[in-house]
């Protein structure tokens, strides 16, 4: 049991590894950091052969250390230590060939170079690197294995012992749903794996979705505040308003989901994205992502959190 501001929450039981791949999904940045790519098997590197097995997910680090990972995501219900150890196991084992390490580069690039903003954001964040070249490099290294578990157990790191592997990490990825609400309401507990390039001012308490940083508002608190809807669409704004830069809120994660490609983003993360796109800005630096949104009828959406700052007591 989560007790948040007298509110109950229970451990929630993903129904299927299907559905508790998909919550992690959303948090893939949140995991990795933002100088981080996720690659989903289901989506991508289909055409990728050669390999006796294939992972759930990719994703490649960049900035200052780079280096990637093979995603596992696993429930604790299933028979890990056959899973792990054949099935990744073989895929370890592959990795080393050449050839091998080819045919991923290749599959990699090819899925990058279909997207327009990854590859944007990719070369961006190497340059002057090529892609390709980066890629190479990147791949030739070994991979660090991370499995992603609702519940970290006994029988997860006997089958992890057995593999051998040096370089493996495990994130223990909870999920509490409110009492009598479900899922739509949520709070996730883990353990990122990625070093934040400076430590973060204390946080206020555990929030919902995801663990916001003291002052931050999140959209659930926006939605509570009965200031914007959860779903809604709010447009890129940056001098003018961008008709045709649409995303739509999502509560439960504190983030927005980019029509353009369907992609999950941050708030800040999307806006210097388009901020890019269109020629406003040409490096790699954060921005604040709220003074780049606003509402169809035109509601700045960092007017909007300021009004929550004032009613929960933020601003004298």
């Amino acid at each position: 049991m989560l007790l948040i501001d007298g509110v109950k929450y229970e451990l929630w039981t993903p129904p299927s590894e299907d559905e508790f791949e998909r919550v992690v999904k959303e948090h893939t940045q949140d995991i990795f950091g933002e100088q981080s790519i996720y690659l989903d098997r289901r989506r991508k590197l289909k055409s990728l052969s050669g390999v006796g097995s294939i992972p759930d997910g990719y994703v490649i680090v960049f900035g200052d250390s780079p280096h990637w990972h093979i995603v596992e995501v696993e429930l604790s219900s299933h028979p890990l230590h056959d899973h792990i150890v054949s099935q990744v196991g073989r895929f370890i084992s592959g990795i080393s060939n050449p050839n091998i390490q080819r045919g991923i580069v290749n599959a990699i690039d090819e899925e990058i170079s279909r997207d327009g903003f990854l590859k944007l954001r990719l070369r961006k964040a190497i340059e002057p690197t090529e892609i390709y070249r980066f890629l190479v490099d990147l791949i030739s290294k070994p991979p660090v294995l991370t499995i992603i578990i609702e519940k970290d157990t006994e029988e997860l790191r006997e089958a992890l012992n057995t593999l051998r592997y040096p370089q493996i990490k495990v994130v223990e990825f909870q999920t509490f749903v409110r009492e009598g609400v479900g899922l739509s309401v949520h709070a996730h507990l883990f353990e990122p794996i990625y070093t934040p390039l400076s430590p973060p001012p204390p946080p206020q308490g555990l929030t919902l979705g995801k663990r916001v940083i003291a002052g931050k508002v999140t959209f659930e608190e926006l939605v509570s505040a009965g200031l914007l809807r959860d779903g809604q669409v709010l447009y890129f704004y940056n001098t003018r308003l961008f008709k045709d830069e649409r995303a739509q809120v999502i509560a439960s994660s504190n983030q927005l989901k980019y029509e353009a490609d369907g992609r999950i983003y941050s708030k800040s993360e999307l806006a210097r994205i388009l901020l890019i796109k269109h020629g406003f800005k040409h490096d790699e630096h954060g921005v604040a992502g709220p003074k780049y949104w606003k509402t169809e009828d035109g509601k700045s959406l960092i007017d909007l959190e300021e009004k929550v700052r004032s009613l929960r007591g933020d601003r004298g």
